[in-house]
């Protein structure tokens, strides 16, 4: 069987076949899309979320206060429902644990491949999709609230998903080089992402919130990218950036921790 898993046969060139970043980086893509458990834990979540708020909580709602200003509940919510989806997909986490509990790591680096190509291709392909599942999820809310938003609301919006995708993939991805057991992970971070997206004022101002809620709104990364989409969403970049900016380094901080944590973990095969 070739090194992806998708080959039938030895004379069949494997889809990854060469060697080097895009090689690398269409391997990791392959594995993310093919896994249809992963995908419907990505997709079903966030359906839900969106059917529940599109049929009951928009309409029962109206209108909340954000800021000191009155704004309409689909306007709110939407930034909730893309980190919903944001959440939902990170599953190159997931991926990278199962690929270690097989053996599948060591195959790999039998292979004429370098651990920059190694790193830059599961940290890309990963926020890729988690990216497209954030997307959809924007398309998905705009087109049932009807939203009409300003080309530069839209602009600000995209920036913010994918700045997002990049940050909370590459988190996902540390806490897989930190959790070594498959089973451990996989529930941590089925816990994880509803906690942090429940105890973040996603569906609620966060004035709402009690005491207890607002302290952890306040440790919780999920506060603050969703109130960097929400920004982008109300207000544009000028409202957004400095939230940009915090992504940005969440990101650049993860990114450098997950590659010192793999290169670690290769020298050790």
């Amino acid at each position: 069987m070739s090194l992806s898993g998708l080959a039938d046969d030895d004379t069949a060139a494997p889809p990854w076949h060469g060697s080097g970043f895009t090689a690398t980086l269409r391997r990791e893509w392959l594995l993310l899309t093919r896994n249809r458990s992963n995908l419907l834990l990505a997709v079903v979540p966030t359906a839900v979320y969106i059917a529940l708020v599109a049929t009951s909580l928009a309409d029962l709602l109206g209108t909340v206060t954000y800021r000191g200003e009155r704004v309409g509940y689909p306007d709110f919510v939407v930034p909730a429902l893309m980190f919903a989806a944001l959440l939902a997909a990170t599953t190159s986490g997931t991926a990278f644990v199962q690929e270690r509990a097989h053996g599948m790591a060591l195959e790999l680096w039998s292979y004429p491949l370098t651990r920059w190509q190694y790193v830059a291709g599961k940290l890309l392909a990963g926020s890729a999709l988690v990216f497209v599942h954030t997307v959809a999820a924007l398309a998905v809310s705009a087109a049932l609230f009807r939203g009409r938003w300003p080309a530069d609301r839209w602009a600000a919006l995209l920036c913010g998903a994918l700045l997002a995708a990049l940050a909370f993939n590459a988190l996902c991805l540390l806490l897989g080089t930190v959790v070594q057991d498959s089973q451990r992970f996989t529930v941590l971070v089925n816990v994880l992402a509803p906690l942090g997206l429940f105890a973040s004022p996603s569906f609620y101002p966060i004035e709402n919130l009690g005491t207890v809620q607002r302290i952890l709104a306040d440790v919780n990364p999920v506060s603050y990218g969703v109130t960097a989409l929400r920004e982008a969403l109300l207000r544009g970049f000028p409202g957004a950036w400095p939230y940009f900016l915090l992504l940005g380094v969440v990101g650049v901080v993860a990114v450098a921790g997950v590659g010192r944590a793999l290169v670690r973990q290769s020298r050790a095969l």
